[in-house]
C-alpha cells in the first residue's frame, strides 16, 4: 500500500497569485474565530462591535458640490429621513453655454447690485455659551445654525445677476475658525493685494469684535510688491477712510527681493522682524496680561500666501503650502518668541460676490485646469491688459485693428491665444493652435503675477487703474513675432468671426475691375475613324485667360 501524498494547501499555475490571496484570506477568517473564541476583546466581526463610538471627525474641504451632494448634506444638517420612490425620469436636454463679454456698464451696475446686497454676505456664528449646556445641545445647535446659513446663502443666489464664489460648506472647518477667533488677541486676514476687496470678509471683522473685548482685527495685503508705490498709496488711503487697520507685505525671500527692481521704493514691509514688531504693539495696546504672549490668529483664502507667510516669520517652513483648500486640517499653535505666538488656522474659502466664474478663474478661486470655457477669461482679461503687455510679456505680434476700428480696441480671445499658442508650440492633433492649452498657460501666468490683473479700489476708476498697472510695458522696437504672425495669416488661423466680415468687407468694396472669361464655339466636325484632327493639343482655360485674373 503506497504513502498517501500530503495535498499542497498553495495553488500552483497561471493564478497562482489569486489563489494565495483567496488561502491567505480563508487563513485570517480560521485564526480571527479562533481568537474571539477564548477571547472577546479580540472580536473583530462589524456585527458585535460597539456602534456608539464616535466616528472621525471629517476635515477634508469641500467648496464645491453638485445638487445631490448639496441636498444630502441638508438632509443630514437637518437630521431628517427619507426613502427613496421610484417614478418617471425625464432626460433634460444640455444646453450649449455661449460667453459674452461683459461691458464696462455691465460690470457697473453689478457692483451697485453687489453693494445692495452685502449685509446678507454672512459667515456661520458658533452659538452663544449662555444657549447649551451639553456637548449634544451644542452640536444641534451648530448644525441648525450652520443649515439655516446655507439657506440664507442659497437665497442669495436665487437673485437675478448675483454670482457667489463657492464657499466652504464643511462645518468641521468653520469650528476651527471659532476656536482660532476665540484664542487670538489679534485676528490677521490675509488677502491678494491685486484684489483685496474680494478676499476681504467684513463680517469676519464684525464677528471678532463680538467674541471679545480688547480683540483687534488686521488686513495683512500680501503679494505688495506686483503693485506699484501709486497703486499702494490709493489703497492705503482708502482703507484709513474706512478706519480698516491695513498692513501691505510682501512674503517674498530677501533673495527674490533683490532681483526684483521694483521692490526697493515700495512703501510695504519687507523684513519679518518689522511686522512681528508690529503685532506687538498692537497686542500690548489691547490692554492683555504681559505675562502671557500675544496670540495671532492667521485666516485666509488658500493660494493668497498664508503658508508663506508664517514660514516666512518663523524662519522655516513649519507649513506645508498648497493652493488647494484642506492642506492645513487643524489650528497650529507657532511659538515665535516668548512674547508672540501664531495660531494657523486651516485655509477657509469664505463666500464672496463676483463677475462671473471667469473673474473667479482670473483671481486664483477656481483651478485653472477645471476651465471648460477657454475664451470667456481672456476676453475678460484682454479688457483691462494692454495689448503691449501680451507682446512684451509673451513675444507675439498680434493683428493691428482695422482701419475704419477703433485703434486701441483690444485684442480678441482668438487672436491672442491663437497666436501664443502657435508662438510656443501649442498645436492639436488636426494642426491648428491648442487654444485651451494657452488659455490655462495665461491663467497660471496672471495667478502667478506674471500679468497684471489689479482690482482698482471701490472709488477710484478702474481705466484709470489699469493704466498704473501696465506703465511698465512699453512697446519694444524689435519685430518679435512678425514671421509667426505672417504665418498665421497664411495659413488663414486667425480667422475668427471678426476676420471673415472684414475680408467679405474688403472684397466687396475693392476697386478692381471685374472680366469674363468667354470661350470660342468651334464648328462641329465630321465623325471620322482617324483620330489626325486630334492632333491640335487643347489648353487649359486658366493658362489662355490668365491674363484676365488679379
Amino acid at each position: 500500500m503506497t504513502k498517501r501524498r500530503p495535498s499542497n494547501k498553495k495553488p500552483t499555475g497561471v493564478n497562482k497569485s489569486l489563489g494565495n490571496s483567496l488561502s491567505n484570506d480563508r487563513e485570517r477568517t480560521r485564526t480571527a474565530h479562533r481568537r474571539a473564541k477564548y477571547d472577546a476583546e479580540d472580536l473583530e466581526n462589524p456585527a458585535f462591535m460597539n456602534q456608539d463610538e464616535p466616528k472621525e471627525k471629517n476635515v477634508d474641504s469641500i467648496t464645491d458640490q453638485s445638487n445631490l451632494d448639496d441636498f444630502l448634506a441638508r438632509a443630514e444638517l437637518a437630521g431628517t429621513d427619507f426613502t427613496a420612490e421610484k417614478c418617471n425620469f425625464h432626460i433634460l436636454p444640455t444646453i450649449n453655454e455661449v460667453h459674452v463679454v461683459p461691458t464696462r456698464e455691465d460690470i457697473s451696475n453689478n457692483v451697485q447690485l453687489q453693494k445692495k446686497h452685502a449685509h446678507k454676505l454672512k459667515i456661520p456664528r458658533r452659538p452663544p455659551q449662555h444657549m447649551w449646556e451639553s456637548a449634544e445641545e451644542l452640536i444641534r445647535l451648530e448644525n441648525e445654525n450652520f443649515l439655516e446659513w446655507r439657506r440664507s446663502l442659497a437665497d442669495l443666489q436665487e437673485v437675478d445677476g448675483l454670482e457667489l464664489t463657492p464657499f466652504e460648506r464643511n462645518l468641521e472647518l468653520w469650528r476651527q475658525l471659532w476656536r482660532v477667533v476665540e484664542r487670538s488677541d489679534i485676528v490677521v486676514q490675509i488677502v491678494d493685494a491685486r484684489n483685496p476687496m474680494l478676499f476681504y470678509s467684513e463680517d469676519l471683522s464684525s464677528y471678532v469684535a463680538e467674541a471679545g473685548l480688547g480683540k483687534q482685527n488686521v488686513l495683512l495685503l500680501n503679494k505688495s510688491d506686483l503693485l506699484s508705490q501709486e497703486q499702494i498709496e490709493l489703497w492705503r488711503g482708502h482703507f484709513q477712510r474706512h478706519n480698516i487697520t491695513a498692513v501691505f507685505w510682501s512674503a517674498l525671500s530677501e533673495d527674490q527681493e533683490e532681483e526684483d527692481d521694483r521692490n526697493d521704493s515700495a512703501p510695504y514691509i519687507q523684513s519679518t522682524g518689522k511686522l512681528v514688531d508690529y503685532f506687538k504693539m498692537l497686542g500690548h495696546v489691547s490692554d492683555q496680561c504681559v505675562s502671557r504672549p500675544v496670540v495671532v490668529g492667521m485666516v485666509g483664502y488658500p493660494n493668497v500666501g498664508k503658508s508663506s507667510t508664517i514660514n516666512r516669520i518663523v524662519g522655516e517652513k513649519k507649513v506645508s503650502v498648497s493652493a488647494t483648500p484642506g492642506k492645513t486640517r487643524h489650528l497650529q499653535t507657532l511659538i515665535i518668541d516668548p512674547q508672540v505666538t501664531l495660531c494657523d488656522c486651516p485655509g477657509l474659502v469664505m463666500p464672496s460676490f463676483a463677475l462671473n466664474r471667469c473673474e473667479m478663474l482670473l483671481n486664483g478661486i477656481l483651478p485653472a485646469d477645471q476651465m471648460r470655457d477657454h475664451f470667456g477669461p481672456i476676453d475678460l482679461l484682454s479688457m483691462r491688459v494692454k495689448r503691449s503687455a501680451f507682446e512684451k510679456v509673451y513675444s507675439v505680434t498680434l493683428p493691428k485693428p482695422a482701419n475704419h476700428e477703433d485703434p486701441d480696441k483690444p485684442p480678441s480671445a482668438h487672436e491672442v491665444l491663437t497666436s501664443i499658442a502657435f508662438m510656443r508650440g501649442f498645436m492639436s492633433a488636426n494642426g491648428v493652435p491648442d487654444c485651451s492649452r494657452a488659455a490655462r498657460m495665461i491663467i497660471k501666468d496672471v495667478v502667478n503675477g506674471k500679468l497684471n490683473w489689479a482690482s482698482a479700489p471701490p472709488d477710484y476708476d478702474q481705466d484709470e487703474y489699469d493704466k498704473l498697472s501696465c506703465a511698465h510695458y512699453r512697446i519694444i522696437g524689435t519685430q518679435k513675432g512678425q514671421s509667426s504672425l505672417a504665418q498665421l495669416e497664411k495659413r488663414h488661423l486667425l480667422e475668427g468671426d471678426n476676420v471673415k466680415s472684414n475680408s467679405l468687407d474688403k472684397g466687396f468694396f475693392s476697386l478692381g475691375r471685374s472680366g469674363i472669361h468667354v470661350k470660342q464655339v468651334f464648328p462641329t466636325v465630321p465623325d471620322i475613324d482617324s483620330k489626325k484632327h486630334r492632333k491640335g493639343k487643347k489648353m487649359k482655360l486658366r493658362n489662355v485667360y490668365g491674363h484676365l485674373d488679379y
